[in-house]
């Protein structure tokens, strides 16, 4: 403690409040280089700067380099306005010389430029009308002049020469030397000179000589003019202090604008000040441009080391300054301590009692400090069994928001006095107890981390349950007696006629975080989140509450305006004040916001400030006006809003909408203040553009006109004369038909020959068909022959195995013998179970059944009939397809099919493998069946192929290589399959079916 209190002795002093932020740009922000020559402001609204890299154009959001001219010299220097408020500006020795006229930059002809070297009484004399930071003035000579809007002023080092209108000439002063001229300024057609050594300012005033012998800022030694004649401004620097001249009553007058200090030792070129925008622009020579943004938001601070400047709740103390719970008592200029007291941020509470004592609750305690001891005597109130959570003034009483000991339930003590003795509990309640608000003399509201509850005092009972599930933050009432409440981001509502109405958020969502709500006289809130500060009429967002169409216009402050954080404090009492002097005070992590609401600008474009004249295409800038012609090839087309605004751009909501596009939809323009247009058909197209031009949510509307010119194929002459086109070609048609028609029936009545051929025809084709049904009446008696012999086979393997039955002595070999004889006889009834269907494959059309089976099922069902023959031959039979495939081909075309095929896989195959599986690929499915047996030759597969590609368009002769695989084949054209044989990468026989899904 003795070292926080050498601490707060060292640092305990007046200190002022931000007034202003400042943001530097280079190089690395987009300009060409960092030296800044000039700056100034067009009638449009666009600030220009000079630069040795080029003329840049800034409107708010980014620069715009001008800087494609057909010279070598790109190093501009000062801007001077012209007559009829265009811009001029010279590169280096006057070589060269651009105008910037209706927002763009052009090179003006040389016969056309009126160069600042004029020469006169033999002298070469240079126009002075911009002041010079640096320490020399302008060493290529000393004799310069000065013009009016009708007179000329020369200054030869020696003499003063007036020239008026007419031409004439009259020497005015004599012992004038030239170096005095730097810091004359012009205002009103009349010529300022401080005299320092004097303290004196010499005035010329048509044509005559006078003296102002009163000691000012102007002729202060300590002082330094700026001055500009395109810009009209004229600043006083002082000490830092930078005041700007103005003419009041026929004489200059200074207005103090800022502080800044050190200016005197930076290396300016230029000095703009925007009034509409209340910002600085200074032009350095060596580290850029300096964007100063002045302020009406103050935030003291007490800058102590190892300390922070996060604050909660504070009290009104004075008319214009509060006091917090550690002892500062804070105004808008300073910060002075009351009393020494060292908190954590425990529980943010503050309160005054009837005594003004302040209360407060630290450590599960209740303290109070005296102030008719000036604070510095405190004690402290505990509660057996209670730990104090919270602490509120209802209707001049003190609630106390205590919990048990277990933080399992919180409870409401209403005292009657601040003795703390007598106390009333009012209500208990399991979640924890953020806020309270009185209704009227006997109800409350309990804002919770669940809700709010509306108590009855006289009745001791919750009468009302409202914004269930809701964590409430704050509740507040504003004059009309409407009652708003804020949550922890789950946004703030209007609560009315036990009625909850969230109002709508701001374009990133910030106002979910709201923390507390102020109203000024006109109706305004101002409402601190966590991150910004907002104001938003309460008329709108009373006419949102009737009719959720309506807008709501939110205009949020940030760092940018004059803040140190963007983020305020909430969940405290109070979150934010109103001192009797008007002034408005929020909490945030860098000490307290002071403000006047009065003072506080919005700032919005003007209606007319929205220029829409440029576009990008790839790396192609097109410039246009009111209308964008394209040709209808084009890709993407971006459209540049160029609008001079100099604030956060998401406060104006611009937005765009395409008609006759089909979307009826106004949508956001971002920061970059553009509209991609999209490859879109030709045609012409009206973008609407609206933006916000004030508070009260008016809108200024901008109509681009966009035609596509379509190609010769797309416009609407060509489409007429393709559809008479085709309703003449259509014509020609029926006419031809037409007559073709007719000398077709005369040769039908004439010609009896192509009748007798027509019939022969018909009969070769029946005959053919005949061919067709005889083939198939003979193939299904060789079906019948295949039958018997695939019963045959696991028949004589029966047999041999009861052969061998019969001659084996040892009991485990005839053990697997009746095992064989057993298996294969079970394999061999089930399988005639199915012959009757087996038998009337070539009756029935359909390929599909109803429902999908395994086809893993009939696989296995294969691999256990054959599988004790294959077995005796050392042979391996292995089912690899996939369980969960299911299919809907005929089971039964499809079982005799692998049938046929394994029995041939297992007669050719000893000390092998045989292996089926399937793949499921796209719309179908292939069985791969192999064997490493002694395999098909290539005559044999090339036959069985020609067999499968050949069978219906001709009569194939069948050679006699075994009537199984011709069944096969037949069988697969009734399933619409295909079947393909195939040699094995080792040895054997390779043959795939693929399956199309039904």
């Amino acid at each position: 403690m003795k070292l926080y209190y050498i601490i707060f002795i060292l640092f305990s002093m007046f200190l002022h409040a931000q007034r202003y932020t400042s943001r530097w740009y280079g190089m690395d922000e987009g300009l060409p280089q960092n030296s800044i020559k000039d700056i100034i402001k067009d009638k449009y609204g666009f600030i220009w700067l000079s630069t040795d890299g080029g003329i840049l154009r800034y409107d708010g959001a980014g620069f715009s380099l001008h800087n494609n001219f057909k010279i070598s010299n790109l190093s501009f220097g000062n801007f001077l306005a012209t007559d009829n408020g265009d811009i001029i500006c010279f590169n280096n020795n006057d070589e060269n010389c651009v105008l910037i006229s209706d927002r763009t930059v052009k090179m003006l002809p040389n016969g056309k430029v009126s160069r600042t070297a004029s020469m006169a009484h033999n002298r070469q004399y240079k126009r002075y009308y911009k002041s010079n930071f640096l320490s020399n003035f302008f060493p290529e000579t000393n004799c310069y002049y000065i013009k009016t809007s009708s007179e000329t002023y020369f200054f030869d080092n020696h003499h003063i020469i007036y020239k008026n209108g007419n031409g004439s000439e009259k020497k005015i002063l004599s012992g004038f030397s030239s170096k005095s001229l730097m810091n004359a300024f012009e205002q009103k057609n009349i010529i300022y000179i401080p005299d320092p050594r004097n303290r004196r300012t010499i005035i010329l005033k048509n044509g005559m000589v006078s003296y102002d012998n009163k000691p000012s800022l102007y002729n202060d030694p300590e002082s330094k003019i700026y001055w500009h004649q395109g810009t009209k401004q004229v600043f006083v620097i002082n000490n830092g202090n930078i005041h700007i001249s103005k003419i009041n009553g026929g004489k200059p007058a200074l207005t103090f604008l800022m502080q800044y200090k050190g200016i005197e030792k930076q290396l300016l070129y230029c000095i703009f000040y925007d009034r509409e925008y209340d910002k600085f622009y200074f032009g350095n020579v060596v580290k850029g441009l300096n964007i100063i943004s002045l302020s009406r938001f103050y935030v003291p601070q007490k800058n102590i080391p190892f300390s922070g400047e996060v604050v909660y709740e504070a009290l009104p103390f004075t008319s214009n300054s509060i006091i917090s719970k550690q002892g500062f008592e804070y105004s808008k200029n300073k910060v002075r301590k009351i009393y020494s007291a060292g908190f954590n941020y425990d529980k943010r509470y503050l309160l005054y009692d009837s005594s003004y004592n302040l209360l407060y609750v630290e450590f599960n305690k209740l303290h109070r400090r005296y102030s008719a001891l000036h604070y510095q005597k405190h004690d402290s109130v505990s509660f057996p069994n209670r730990n104090v959570e919270g602490l509120f003034k209802i209707n001049n009483h003190i609630v106390v928001n205590m919990a048990d000991r277990k933080y399992e339930y919180y409870d409401l003590y209403l005292f009657t006095n601040d003795t703390f003795k007598e106390a009333k509990k009012i209500f208990r309640c399991k979640d924890n107890i953020n806020f309270i608000k009185e209704y009227n003399h006997d109800m409350l509201y309990i804002g919770t981390s669940n809700g709010i509850y509306l108590l009855s005092l006289s009745r001791n009972k919750i009468v009302k349950y409202l914004a269930k599930d809701l964590p409430i933050k704050e509740i507040q009432r504003t004059r009309d007696g409407n009652y708003w409440f804020t949550t922890h981001n789950k946004g703030f509502y209007l609560l009315k006629k036990d009625k909850i109405l969230r109002m709508p958020d701001d374009k990133e969502g910030y106002i979910s975080g709201a923390h507390h709500i102020l109203e000024d006289q006109n109706g305004i809130f101002w409402i601190s989140s966590n991150n910004g500060l907002f104001k938003v009429s309460e008329k709108m967002l009373l006419n949102y509450a009737q009719n959720k169409d309506s807008k709501v216009i939110y205009y949020r402050y940030t760092k940018e305006d004059g803040f140190l954080n963007n983020e305020f404090n909430g969940s405290s009492n109070p979150s934010g004040i109103i001192l009797d002097n008007g002034e408005f005070v929020f909490p945030s992590m860098e000490s307290f916001v002071f403000f006047k609401p009065d003072d506080i600008k919005t700032y919005y474009p003007e209606s007319s400030q929205l220029y829409i004249e440029r576009a990008r295409m790839g790396k192609k800038m097109l410039g246009f006006k009111d209308t964008l012609k394209l040709e209808s090839d084009y890709k993407s087309v971006e459209i540049l809003f160029d609008i001079p605004y100099y604030h956060n751009i998401e406060n104006i909501y611009i937005e765009s909408l395409l008609e006759n596009s089909g979307n009826n939809k106004w949508e956001e323009i971002k920061k970059d203040r553009k509209y991609t247009l999209h490859n879109i058909g030709p045609g012409k197209y009206n973008l609407l553009i609206r933006f916000l031009t004030s508070g009260n949510g008016k809108f200024a509307y901008k109509k681009i006109l966009i035609e596509i010119k379509p190609f010769f194929y797309q416009t609407m002459w060509f489409k007429i004369f393709v559809i008479l086109s085709g309703i003449l070609l259509v014509i020609i048609i029926v006419q031809i038909r037409t007559n073709f028609i007719r000398i077709i029936n005369k040769k039908l009545k004439s010609n009896l020959y192509s009748r007798n051929q027509e019939l022969k025809e018909t009969a070769d084709t029946l005959e053919m068909t005949r061919n067709k049904l005889k083939n198939e009446s003979e193939y299904q008696q060789k079906i019948m022959e295949s039958i018997s012999h695939d019963i045959t086979t696991p028949v004589k393997f029966i047999a041999l195995l009861s052969q061998k039955l019969s001659e084996a002595d040892d009991p485990l070999s005839q053990k697997k013998y009746f095992d064989g004889i057993y298996k294969t006889s079970e394999q061999l009834f089930k399988f005639t179970l199915g012959l009757k269907e087996y038998t009337e494959l070539y009756k029935g059309e359909n390929a599909s059944e109803e429902k999908e089976y395994s086809l893993f099922d009939i696989i296995e069902d294969k691999k256990l009939l054959f599988e004790e023959m294959a077995s005796e031959n050392n042979t391996v039979i292995a089912n690899l397809c996939d369980p969960g495939l299911k299919i809907k081909n005929n089971k039964n075309i499809l079982s005799t099919i692998l049938h046929n095929l394994i029995d041939n896989a297992v007669k050719n195959t000893i000390e092998g493998e045989i292996s089926i599986k399937a793949i499921a690929q796209n719309e179908a499915v292939e069985i791969i069946i192999s064997d490493t047996g002694k395999g098909m030759s290539q005559t044999q597969i090339t036959y069985y192929s020609q067999v499968f590609e050949r069978m219906e368009s001709e009569n194939f002769v069948f050679k006699n290589y075994g009537l199984g695989l011709h069944m096969v084949i037949q069988l697969s054209k009734k399933l619409n399959a295909k079947i393909s044989f195939h040699e094995n990468t080792s040895k054997g026989t390779v043959v795939k079916i693929i399956l199309k899904a039904d």
